[in-house]
C-alpha cells in the first residue's frame, strides 16, 4: 500500500509546483530507484490531463561514466537528453542515493566536462529557461544520519515540510518581500558574524514551491561593492560529492 503521504507529495509537484495543464509533457527525473514517488508522480500527470515521461538514473552508475568520459561524449548525451529536454513543458528532478558523497573521487576535470558539455547545454539552457520545473531531495537512511535522527523520524520530519500548503505559505510572504523591497541597509550579527551591505534597488524573490521543495525564503542579493564586515559559517554544505 502506497504512503498517503507520497501521493499527496505527487499532487502537489503536478499540480502547484508545475501546474501541468492537460496535453503538456512533463520529463520525470529520478536519481535514485524512489519508484513509489515516480510512480504516483505518473499517475497524477495522467490524471491532471499530462503525459508523463520517465527517466530512471543510478548515481554509481553515473560515477562509472564520469570517471570514464570525455568531451565527445558528453555533448552528444547533450545532443540526445536535450532533444527530449526540448519537447518538455514541465520537468521534476527526484534525487536520492544511499550514499551522498558517491561521486567524491570523480576528478575536477572530469565534473567540468559534465557541467560544461552536458548539464549546462540541457538544463542551463533548456529546462530552467523553457519549462516549468521543480526539483526535490528524497529522504533516505543518509539523510536521516547526516540529520543525527532516526529514518522515519526524518521522514516524518521531511513529508511535513513537504506537504505544507505552499498556496497560503506563498501568500504569507507578501509582507516580508514588501519589507525587503523598501529596504536599503542590512546588518546581519552573530557569533563571528557582523557584515554589513545594501540590498537598495533589488527585487526580492520568494522561493514558495514552484522551483524547490521543500522551500520557504525570500531573497535577495547586496549591491556590488557595498558588503563590508566578516561572516563565519557554522555547518558544513556539500555539492557534487
Amino acid at each position: 500500500m502506497i504512503d498517503p503521504r507520497i501521493s499527496t507529495l505527487a499532487g502537489n509537484l503536478i499540480n502547484y509546483s508545475c501546474d501541468l495543464k492537460k496535453g503538456e509533457k512533463v520529463l520525470i527525473e529520478s536519481i535514485g530507484l524512489e519508484l513509489p514517488l515516480v510512480t504516483e508522480l505518473v499517475k497524477a500527470a495522467y490524471m491532471a490531463g499530462g503525459i508523463p515521461f520517465v527517466i530512471i538514473k543510478n548515481s554509481t552508475v553515473e560515477r562509472a561514466v564520469l570517471l570514464n568520459t570525455g568531451q565527445k561524449q558528453m555533448e552528444q548525451r547533450a545532443k540526445f537528453e536535450g532533444a527530449m529536454m526540448d519537447e518538455m513543458q514541465a520537468y521534476i528532478g527526484v534525487r536520492s542515493g544511499d550514499n551522498i558523497a558517491e561521486l567524491s573521487d570523480v576528478p575536477p576535470e572530469k565534473m567540468k566536462l559534465y557541467e560544461k558539455y552536458y548539464w549546462h547545454e540541457v538544463h542551463g539552457k533548456i529546462r530552467v529557461p523553457k519549462t516549468k520545473w521543480v526539483v526535490l531531495r528524497y529522504p533516505n537512511p543518509s539523510m536521516a544520519q547526516l540529520a543525527n535522527m532516526s529514518t522515519e523520524s526524518f521522514e516524518n520530519h521531511y513529508f511535513n515540510v513537504c506537504n505544507l500548503d505552499y498556496r497560503k505559505m506563498s501568500q504569507a510572504m507578501d509582507p516580508l518581500v514588501e519589507l525587503i523591497n523598501k529596504t536599503d541597509m542590512v546588518r546581519i550579527t552573530g557569533p563571528g558574524t557582523d557584515l554589513e551591505f545594501s540590498i537598495k534597488g533589488l527585487p526580492a524573490v520568494k522561493c514558495d514551491g514552484r522551483c524547490n521543495i521543500p522551500d520557504g525564503e525570500v531573497y535577495t542579493a547586496p549591491v556590488r561593492d557595498s558588503v563590508n564586515g566578516k561572516i563565519t559559517y557554522n555547518t558544513a554544505s556539500q555539492h557534487q560529492g
